[in-house]
């Protein structure tokens, strides 16, 4: 989770509202996780609130997640240089998972992810 946090704050401007562990009977109720334990993080941001969890008990083993699955989703953040914001990104330790490419006259889109594995779709709109 430390990972994600820092890479955030750092990097996309977020601002850190909290790190705290989730104990007792309750996480793994709420997650149908039997046994859940959980370090959670909050972090602000551009008028949204992003929550990250790690899972210190009960986590189990998932393959390599595509963003084709069922279930898997992403966060897309609008940015107004794609290049620089996608070369920054990278330079700062998050992976390519795609390529930035034109969608339509003025829209511009790219997946990255994050040092955790978390999808961001990096997208630029120019008035045209």
């Amino acid at each position: 989770i430390g990972k994600s946090v820092d890479f955030w704050s750092k990097f996309l401007g977020f601002e850190t509202a909290f790190v705290a562990p989730r104990s007792g009977d309750w996480p793994g109720k709420v997650t149908g996780v039997p046994g859940a334990q959980l370090m959670v993080a909050h972090l602000n941001g551009y008028g949204h609130r992003m929550e990250f969890i790690q899972y210190t008990e009960g986590a189990a083993a998932a393959p390599p997640l595509k963003p084709s699955m069922p279930g898997v989703a992403h966060v897309c953040l609008k940015v107004d240089d794609i290049e620089v914001t996608y070369l920054a990104l990278i330079n700062a330790g998050a992976t390519s998972q795609g390529e930035i490419t034109d969608v339509r006259q003025g829209c511009r889109a790219a997946y990255i992810r994050d040092p955790n594995g978390i999808i961001i779709e990096l997208l630029e709109l120019k008035k045209l």
